[in-house]
């Protein structure tokens, strides 16, 4: 995947809005957040980073395209 020109934020909703995906929290996400905190660490996902979760979860985007938009 070729990053887009534009903002990755944008790239990234649209994507989700065009696939139906959200980037809530679902229980499993809420477990292992309280895991990640009770061990130390405290990481907090925004809106972007828990929607391309969502859509590698559904295989809308594989573990290269996520890391591409990540940088």
């Amino acid at each position: 995947m070729t990053p887009p020109n534009g903002g990755v934020a944008d790239f990234v909703e649209k994507l989700a809005a065009q696939h139906g995906v959200t980037g809530e929290m679902d229980r499993i996400d809420r477990m292992a957040s309280t895991f990640t905190r009770l061990s130390g660490d405290d990481v907090e996902l925004d809106r972007i980073e828990r929607l391309l979760v969502s859509l590698g979860r559904k295989g809308i985007l594989d573990l290269d395209d996520i890391f591409v938009l990540e940088e």
